[in-house]
């Protein structure tokens, strides 16, 4: 027994080896590295309603620190779950996943308190949103006095279990705009983010906003009608983000299907036939990107490499084909891990090994972001170890997103190294600002060699502030040099060299 248990072990640190120098060798120095923390029914975080502020604060420090460890630089937060709030908000309750009753002070806000550790930790704060989603349930008596709901049910359509926005109707969408336009004044978000939730299904019944808002639609092009319902949101959302803050990103996350070939020649060579994008969820994302609605799109590709009916790598080739520039970044689903799978492939985190090699062989990618949170908390079959060494050895630099601002700050100046301390520290010479230094860079080299800066194996350490305290690890003799990095992660020139001996 113990001659089996030896070997199995040696095989597996074997296999994580082998996965580790494939993946090495392609880890770029520029890559979004993300997870989503679902906050609605408590999904991920708190881990239940109800937790002092000071429990909940503790848990999502916990997150961000494996997350740092993992070598993931962005969160994408859910603090809007069903037309509540996870921060102040002078339009919408607080959240009952928060304190259990909705409307109740947590006695902090929460989407501060994470973009304040986030930012500590050089990661990026993406505020994820539901944009049309009122309630978990159509039990109306839970709902806060100061929930939408309660002062503007004329808006409302209840679905099945739950209860949504009506797309149609134009003060609904105003009203989502003044939330998004709202947190982007007040808050120091890098981002707003969308989820693949738009209109519910197709048999959503809006035929009271149809009578009284078609715009001279035909009953027969309904389904054009409700498309450009979502679109005139999108297009409102962004003028509103840009029109605050240029530089905050906007970014949707779509199910993996556009729309399949069979209906459209322009879609993916797949069988997703009762639920895609384009024809149940009104939701036309190709044609955003076209349209430069969004800066970013995040498709949520959950399906293993060689699935007959979703191939991962269909799915992915099709959006690498349709992202017309803008910042693409493939959704990874850890969630589906489990050795009771119906689906053989996700027996192993090797999917999620070869998920990843198959995205950095495609340049147009910009990184991952994988769903959910809890499953790093539980760390489902050691997932955190295959991440952090097999898939992310090193630190990586959110990329740049094509049409945001791209100055490059002014390079760290000044350098010393306290040889005692082990203390190498700089001044930055930018002027304060939006755009001025954020975060800093430390590279290292062999001495004398010649530097390489686009080398993420260079990479040390990513830093919030002009000082860092010199590892027992880095071996010596060596070269440092440090650069600066902007809110929006545009590198500045290398400083000078510090050798340390």
């Amino acid at each position: 027994m113990k001659k089996t248990v030896l070997l199995f072990l040696f095989l597996s640190v074997v296999q994580l080896c082998v996965a580790q120098t494939a993946l090495t060798a392609q880890a770029p120095k520029r890559e979004l590295r993300a997870a989503w923390i679902a906050t609605v029914n408590n999904i991920d975080w708190p881990s239940k309603p109800g937790l002092s502020a000071e429990e909940q604060k503790s848990e999502l420090i916990a997150y961000l620190d494996l997350f740092k460890k993992m070598n993931l630089n962005a969160v994408v937060l859910q603090v809007r779950p069903c037309a509540d709030a996870f921060f102040a908000s002078q339009y919408e309750p607080w959240s009952e996943f928060l304190t259990g009753k909705q409307g109740a002070d947590p006695g902090y806000d929460p989407l501060q308190f994470a973009i304040a550790e986030c930012h500590k930790r050089c990661m990026e704060l993406h505020a994820w949103l539901n944009p049309y989603r009122a309630s978990s349930d159509n039990n109306y008596t839970r709902l806060a006095p100061n929930h939408p709901f309660r002062q503007h049910p004329e808006w409302f359509v209840a679905y099945k279990e739950k209860t949504y926005f009506d797309p149609a109707i134009p003060d609904s969408r105003g009203f989502v705009c003044k939330v998004v336009k709202d947190i982007v004044t007040r808050y120091d978000v890098d981002a707003i983010h969308f989820d693949d939730y738009f209109y519910p299904y197709s048999d959503f019944n809006d035929s009271l906003s149809f009578a009284k808002y078609n715009r001279g639609y035909a009953a027969a092009k309904k389904d054009d009608w409700r498309r450009e319902n979502v679109d005139i949101l999108i297009k409102m959302l962004r003028d509103t983000i840009k029109s605050v803050k240029p530089y905050v990103k906007f970014g949707i996350s779509p199910y993996a299907v556009w729309r399949n070939k069979r209906d459209d020649l322009r879609g993916s060579d797949t069988q997703s036939f009762s639920y895609t994008n384009y024809d149940h969820l009104y939701a036309d994302i190709r044609m955003w990107l076209e349209k430069g609605w969004i800066d970013y799109v995040l498709p949520q590709l959950y399906f293993s490499i060689g699935y007959s009916r979703l191939d991962f790598r269909t799915v992915a080739d099709w959006w690498g084909s349709n992202s017309y520039n803008h910042g693409l970044y493939a959704g990874i689903g850890t969630y589906r891990l489990d050795k009771a799978a119906k689906d053989s492939a996700w027996h192993s985190t090797d999917e999620i090994v070869r998920q990843s090699e198959y995205i950095r062989k495609l340049p147009v990618y910009g990184g991952f972001c994988y769903f959910n949170a809890r499953n790093f908390k539980d760390n489902v079959m050691n997932i955190n170890e295959v991440i952090e060494k097999a898939v992310n050895p090193y630190p990586a630099l959110v990329p740049s997103v094509p049409g945001l601002p791209a100055n490059q700050p002014s390079e760290p100046a000044k350098l010393k190294y306290d040889k005692n301390q082990r203390v190498l520290s700089w001044s930055v010479k930018d002027a304060t600002g939006e755009m001025s230094s954020r975060y800093f860079v430390i590279y290292r080299f062999p001495k004398g060699a010649k530097p390489d800066f686009g080398n993420a194996m260079a990479i040390v350490s990513v830093v919030n502030e002009p000082r860092y305290q010199i590892s027992q690890t880095i071996s010596e003799p060596c070269d440092i040099y440090v650069t600066a990095l902007d809110r929006l992660f545009n590198e500045s020139k290398p400083s000078k060299r510090i050798k340390i001996r």
